[in-house]
């Protein structure tokens, strides 16, 4: 029978005992028609440290005492392996705010991870005192601590600026801030940092961050205050890579030495396709019973696809030997939640969970599935999960194993090689302070994985942080209503793209990169003055004021049908027609099935279709992002709407529940931005709050 390592009182069994009886006995095969793992020699000695740390009070590391007692004084960024005990940090400067009757925002860059910190935050300072601010939810508003993701701190700053109101916080935590860098979002971080008053201290906390240095150099220049960064060294937790080949485990260093160089690289495109190409269910599970064999459970499989993740649940036979009562607090656990989300009873990877301990965790499960994993897997319940790379966005998920079978990523339309800091992101989950003595990365060899370039990612620094800055409509619209021109070219000057484009830092190269900038922004204005928004002195007109309150993507074409009476007023129709154009970037296959909605839906987008063509041939003629209609979205928010029948809304959209849920949730958030408008439109905001009310309903709300 295993044993539950991160359940176990260490003080019951010393490391020494462990390490005897090991040597009594070879380790047992844990079930019928699974062949044995071999183990080479110098894997032994690391697999001897399995074990849970002996029981000792809490005592925080040097670095992280530094960091609290900094951020009193000073801007801070915490640049620290993922695990090492970064949130402690966070916790120890809001209680300090908190004691001095301050204000903290706490930003994240997922809406998942902001709930769980609301939740947190809640326990540890009094559900009172912390508020939650993510575009579809808003709670506890004006409480002292408030939890929400980085656009809505944006959305703030922008509102204050143009009203002449101070921000009312003291400090802003920004967690996970290598996000500066994500090339779709880094650019609203990066605003961030510039608009904050120089009065509101900053910690940002961030996986280790190749370039911490430059980037408080460049804070500094901008807000003129001291920019200490504190390094939180090597993980708390050793980790150790492996390489599992043909149920051999060896070490990823010395697989990567008997293997040659690869030849040839595969062309882009999504492999998802071809069953050939698919990871093999069956090396998945014989991975899964070698690792139960060798005590490396729990394990993490970060898997290149939704559709792998599915199968690998489906497919996995194995089952873990546990103790009957692991299995019943199991089952309790997940009884107690289906008695609180019943529509949760036939969701169909609930039996993988009760019987097998395993389950997919991925973008397309419903939320709330996914938090039963999360808290499953927090308590030591699971035996394993099969993710893709999304659960290694700031996810608590406590394993001893990562295995990785792709030394790539597939990020949006074809194939890129995994870097360091992604990888460092993943192996971040194996072995968790507290719970282990050792962390293990398992490698599977196969024929997307280069060996030679794994080994040495593991060798090598993270990414450094690169400005994403670019400029769009909100952002142009926002700054002119508060700004005059040279004014916002000012405020460029000090953006992380100018300073990183510095080589020399020397005024000529600070004016040419400022200059790149500039004409960028300076396109869009002569752009906005051709459509009526800006007049002759770049100043907003009354139209260009009403289009500056919609702080999401394409807020032109949404305008422009506002404008002409293309948006419905009735509930059902706004909401559905809003929804045609959000995540333009997703991809909904041509289906017959979407030519023939519903006459009031079919009318109503032909009619926003009509009123949005002129403006979008117009932004595509003068070479600007232009978006495209998905009636198959606005159709499932139409079914869910006027039924709430979950399953019929999902198969209107063809995609997972999941993004049905993200479809509906954002569809709130861009009504929760149009309520701004409701001055200005009569009617609005009593159909805004009207729909809202029709889409936040279980498993929605």
């Amino acid at each position: 029978m295993t044993r539950d390592h991160r359940r176990r009182p260490a003080a019951k069994e010393s490391n020494n005992r462990q390490e005897k009886d090991r040597q009594k006995k070879p380790r047992p095969r844990q079930q019928e028609g699974f062949a044995a793992c071999e183990v080479e020699r110098d894997v032994r000695p690391h697999l001897d440290n399995i074990g849970q740390p002996e029981a000792a009070p809490f005592a925080p590391d040097p670095f992280q005492d530094q960091a609290v007692e900094l951020v009193r004084e000073y801007d801070v960024i915490v640049s620290a392996p993922t695990g090492s005990g970064k949130t402690w940090i966070a916790q120890k400067a809001i209680e300090h705010e908190l004691s001095l009757g301050r204000k903290v925002w706490y930003t994240s860059p997922l809406k998942a991870l902001s709930n769980s910190k609301f939740l947190e935050f809640g326990q540890l300072f009094g559900a009172e005192r912390v508020g939650l601010l993510t575009g579809d939810h808003k709670l506890n508003t004006y409480s002292p601590v408030i939890v929400g993701t980085t656009e809505i701190l944006r959305n703030q700053l922008y509102d204050n600026m143009s009203e002449g109101r101070d921000v009312g916080y003291d400090l802003v935590i920004l967690d996970e801030a290598h996000y500066l860098g994500d090339q779709e979002r880094g650019v609203v971080w990066e605003e961030v940092l510039i608009y904050l008053p120089v009065r509101v201290r900053l910690l940002l906390l961030s996986a280790t961050i190749e370039n911490a240095d430059d980037i408080a150099g460049w804070l500094a220049s901008i807000r003129g205050n001291e920019v200490k960064v504190v390094n939180g060294g090597e993980r708390p937790v050793p980790l150790i890579p492996l390489c599992l080949t043909d149920g051999s485990l060896s070490l990823l260093s010395t697989a990567a030495e008997r293997t040659g160089p690869r030849r040839g690289r595969r062309g882009g495109g999504h492999r998802g396709g071809n069953p050939s190409e698919r990871p093999a269910e069956a090396l998945l599970d014989r991975s899964l019973c070698n690792l139960g064999e060798l005590d490396l459970l729990p394990a993490i499989f970060f898997l290149k696809s939704r559709n792998d993740c599915n199968r690998a649940v489906d497919f996995t036979r194995y089952r873990h030997p546990e103790p009957p009562e692991r299995a019943e607090a199991r089952n309790t656990l997940i009884d107690e939640y289906l008695a609180n989300h019943p529509y949760l009873s036939e969701y169909h990877d609930i039996f993988a969970l009760r019987i097998r301990a395993v389950a997919a965790h991925h973008a397309g499960n419903l939320p709330q599935f996914k938090f039963l994993v999360e808290e499953l897997m927090s308590r030591g319940l699971l035996t394993a999960i099969f993710s893709t790379s999304t659960v290694s966005a700031g996810v608590n998920f406590p394993a001893r194993t990562v295995v990785i079978p792709q030394s790539d990523r597939f990020n949006g339309s074809s194939f890129s090689d995994l870097t360091a800091t992604e990888l460092a992101q993943m192996t971040g989950r194996a072995g968790r302070r507290g719970r282990d003595l050792i962390g293990f990365a398992v490698i599977l060899p196969g024929p997307y994985m280069n060996l030679r370039l794994m080994n040495g990612l593991f060798n090598s620094p993270p990414n450094p942080i690169i400005s994403r800055l670019d400029v769009s409509f909100s952002m142009v619209l926002n700054l002119i209503q508060i700004f005059k021109a040279d004014d916002v070219k000012y405020l460029l000057s000090r953006s992380l793209y100018a300073w990183q484009s510095v080589e020399r830092k020397t005024e000529r190269n600070l004016r040419s990169a400022t200059r790149a900038v500039w004409e960028n922004f300076m396109r869009h204005l002569k752009f906005l003055r051709k459509e009526k928004l800006l007049d002759a002195k770049y100043l907003l007109t009354p139209r260009g004021a009403v289009a500056a309150k919609l702080r999401f993507d394409h807020p032109l074409v949404y305008h422009e049908a506002l404008q002409q009476g293309a948006l419905p007023i009735r509930p059902v129709l706004l909401a559905s027609v809003i929804a045609s154009l959000i995540d333009a970037s997703t991809n909904i296959p041509p289906d017959s099935r979407w030519s023939r909605p519903p006459q009031d839906l079919a009318a109503a987008l032909q009619a926003f279709h009509v009123a949005a063509k002129p403006i979008t041939e117009r932004l595509k003629k003068d070479g600007f992002p232009y978006p495209s209609f998905h009636a198959a979205k606005s159709w499932a928010v139409y079914e869910w709407m006027t039924t709430h029948d979950f399953t019929a809304a999902s198969a209107r959209l063809g995609k997972d529940a999941g993004d049905l849920v993200r479809l509906l949730l954002m569809t709130v958030e861009y009504l929760n931005q149009f309520m701004a408008l409701g001055e200005d439109f009569p009617g609005l905001e009593d159909a805004i709050r009207e729909a809202q009310g029709l889409l936040m309903v279980p498993p929605i709300a």
